[in-house]
């Protein structure tokens, strides 16, 4: 549970909004999150599958933020979820 807001604060810092939120965990899995509950800043998250469209283009979007801008944890969060997602 305590990652939880590192990994909210990993997928807005790398620009990951829209209607959604997303993010990379270290492990390289992607999470989508969908506010259930704005006036508590709830969110529902779930994991995306590598079967899924919105894979990759969350992976190519992430992996320039952490190039770019990341640590070297963000870095290799993006080099796991290529691998993850054979991308």
């Amino acid at each position: 549970m305590e990652r939880i807001p590192i990994l909210i604060s990993r997928g807005i810092r790398a620009g990951l909004i829209g209607s959604n939120l997303w993010t990379v965990d270290n492990s390289g899995w992607i999470y989508e999150a969908r506010l259930t509950n704005s006036d508590q800043a709830q969110y529902h998250a779930y994991p995306v599958r590598p079967a899924e469209a919105i894979a990759e283009p969350v992976y190519r979007r992430f992996d320039q933020w952490a190039q770019a801008h990341g640590d070297v944890a963000d870095k290799q969060a993006a080099q796991n979820c290529a691998a993850l997602y054979g991308l």
